[in-house]
């Protein structure tokens, strides 16, 4: 039992395959081919003697011929499509800039290259903000709704504020500040 396992997909099964697809499609094309008789009579006689049948089995001939002309198959065992893929997807990679080229294309005075024992020392990416764990949701319904309530609540305040009745453009500005932080 253990004897009997076959690989299926082996790099000498393929070019078998290949090779016996290959020598049937030249088989086609050779069974194809029309006898070359030789006619001794006059041509324009033979016009005459062809039946329907022969007309149909000639006009079938020169399609298949056309068609084993038009046909070809991948038999050089060429380029998968994931490596067609790979190189595609490498040639963009080549394309994108590097950031030597976007440095020497800036100009001189705006380069700043930063020591990284100093920027080490200076910590000038804070730290992530995390959100309150007691917020409402907005992705579930009852925090949606709880949230709706808030800013109707703030919406209503904006407008009864006199600020907003002097200068409405103003006080919605410091609201939406405010709600912000």
């Amino acid at each position: 039992m253990a004897g009997d396992f076959v690989k299926k997909s082996g790099l000498r099964d393929k070019a078998s395959k290949n090779s016996a697809l290959a020598s049937k499609i030249e088989q086609f094309r050779r069974d194809q081919e029309p006898s070359q008789e030789a006619h001794d009579e006059n041509p324009y006689l033979k016009l005459l003697k062809v039946s329907k049948k022969e007309k149909q089995q000639a006009k079938t001939n020169s399609f298949n011929e056309r068609l084993a002309s038009k046909v070809t198959f991948n038999l050089s065992g060429g380029v998968s499509k994931s490596a067609l893929r790979r190189r595609k997807r490498k040639e963009k990679e080549q394309l994108k800039p590097k950031m030597d080229d976007l440095l020497s294309s800036l100009p001189e005075a705006t380069v700043n290259i930063v020591d990284s024992s100093v920027a080490k020392k200076k910590a000038f990416v804070k730290g992530v903000s995390v959100k309150p764990s007691n917020l409402p949701n907005p992705q579930k319904h009852s925090g949606h709704t709880k949230l709706l309530e808030v800013e109707n609540q703030r919406f209503s305040q904006v407008l009864q504020d006199k600020q907003f009745q002097q200068s409405p453009f103003a006080a919605l500005r410091q609201a939406i500040s405010q709600s912000k932080q």
